[in-house]
């Protein structure tokens, strides 16, 4: 498959981007800094900027080959991981990214259509839209007095406009993780977006590898035009 990847550079994304290629798969990368990247036979790297429609156009064709599936790793930044840490980063980046790929994703798809139809999946955050009902209290308590609600106005920005920014001619799936944090691949358990149960936390790679192997197929339908909650 081909894959592009946006936010291939952060914690997450480094890992996906990776682990795609150890696949088999081809990847394309819109990133700032090329540089960032180690080069490999089966990775095409643009530079340029999610927020730029023409950048974004040029990810579509730099390879020459479809897109079979984008998927968005990329995040809102604060100086540090403190909750009240300040926000640096474009309030709308995520959301604004999304909607830059799903477009060029749709023209694609009209211009030459393929079944099945190309997917976007969207990292997103646990507490997010209707998973905030079974998100314990202390986290919607950091979603809504620091500054995490930066962030979280982003998910729930980009959560609300995923199904019509799709539209019909591709599908779509927002992954709802709760804490990231790096200690390897360990196993996932998926729960529907209002359900009780998942953990507390989840690794970087786990989100990774399984956001590129439901984007890959190897689930099935599952998981497609559903938004999951996902946790180790």
């Amino acid at each position: 498959m081909h894959f592009l990847v946006l936010g291939a550079t952060g914690r997450t994304g480094l890992f996906a981007y990776k682990y795609a290629l150890n696949e088999g798969h081809h990847v394309t990368a819109l990133v700032r800094d090329t540089s960032a990247l180690e080069s490999h036979a089966h990775l095409t790297l643009v530079k340029g900027s999610v927020l730029s429609e023409e950048d974004m156009k040029r990810a579509f064709t730099a390879a020459g080959t479809p897109i079979d599936a984008v998927l968005v790793f990329l995040n809102c930044p604060r100086t540090s991981e403190n909750p009240w840490a300040k926000f640096i980063g474009p309030p709308r980046l995520i959301a604004d990214g999304t909607a830059n790929a799903t477009r060029a994703l749709r023209r694609q798809q009209q211009q030459d259509p393929r079944t099945p139809k190309p997917l976007v999946a969207v990292l997103s955050a646990f507490g997010t839209g209707e998973s905030r009902q079974v998100t314990p209290l202390i986290m919607r308590l950091l979603i809504d007095y620091s500054n995490v609600k930066c962030s979280y106005d982003d998910h729930n920005a980009t959560n609300a406009e995923i199904e019509d920014g799709c539209g019909n001619e591709i599908d779509w799936t927002v992954v709802m993780p709760p804490a990231l944090g790096d200690a390897g691949i360990k196993p996932v358990k998926t729960f529907a977006v209002t359900q009780k149960g998942a953990g507390w936390s989840i690794t970087r790679e786990s989100v990774a590898k399984w956001m590129v192997d439901m984007a890959s197929g190897k689930f099935g339908d599952q998981f497609k035009n559903k938004r999951v909650i996902i946790s180790n």
